[in-house]
């Protein structure tokens, strides 16, 4: 499952705690729009709301693909049929849409190292092959990096770790990863989108 990268609005919470309808209701009411993410040794789950309605339900057994339930109901049952580790992200109305609308995606088994190839030079090729899905990029040495997404070559935003909403366009935010890369050695691993 691929979460956003800025750091959560809420976090440390135990579900045996929460009402789920009621927390969500809460949070629409406190952020507007975000995901609900609920982690147990089985099953992981995000939830996406906006201020009106739940948007999406995103489900992940453990080593099985994610996918989005067909109902509510069925995230709703998961949550009460186990405990999980709940956190809350932010996300921005601009964002909320495409994180839970996200295309299935396939990882690449290998990841590069900064020092093999550049990130601007890995953009470029990949730029030629008009890829579609994300580079994961993320500094060894600190708990620092960012999600860059892609559409035919194209970048497409991206989410940072010191962002904020879950979806960023600008180039400030997409030149400071790049300036930290260059001075931190980072890993970088692969998303692509799966036709539909």
């Amino acid at each position: 499952m691929l979460l956003p990268r800025e750091k959560p609005y809420l976090d440390g919470l135990n579900s045996y705690y929460l009402h789920l309808e009621r927390f969500i209701e809460h949070m629409q009411g406190e952020i507007g729009s975000g995901g609900v993410h609920c982690l147990s040794p089985n099953l992981e789950m995000m939830i996406y709301f906006n201020e009106y309605e739940v948007i999406s339900n995103l489900l992940q057994e453990k080593g099985q693909q994610a996918s989005f339930a067909a109902t509510h109901e069925t995230a709703r049952s998961a949550f009460y049929g186990s405990i999980y580790s709940v956190r809350v992200f932010q996300l921005d109305p601009n964002a909320i849409f495409f994180w839970a609308q996200m295309q299935p995606f396939q990882r690449a088994k290998a990841s590069l190292k900064s020092t093999e190839i550049p990130l601007p030079d890995l953009i470029f090729r990949l730029k030629q092959k008009q890829f579609s899905g994300f580079i994961d990029v993320q500094l060894i040495k600190k708990n620092d990096g960012g999600t860059l997404f892609f559409n035919e070559g194209e970048r497409v935003g991206g989410s940072y770790s010191w962002g904020k909403g879950g979806m960023s366009t600008s180039d400030e935010d997409y030149n400071s990863l790049l300036s930290r890369i260059q001075l931190n050695e980072g890993n970088f691993t692969f998303g692509t989108f799966l036709k539909e």
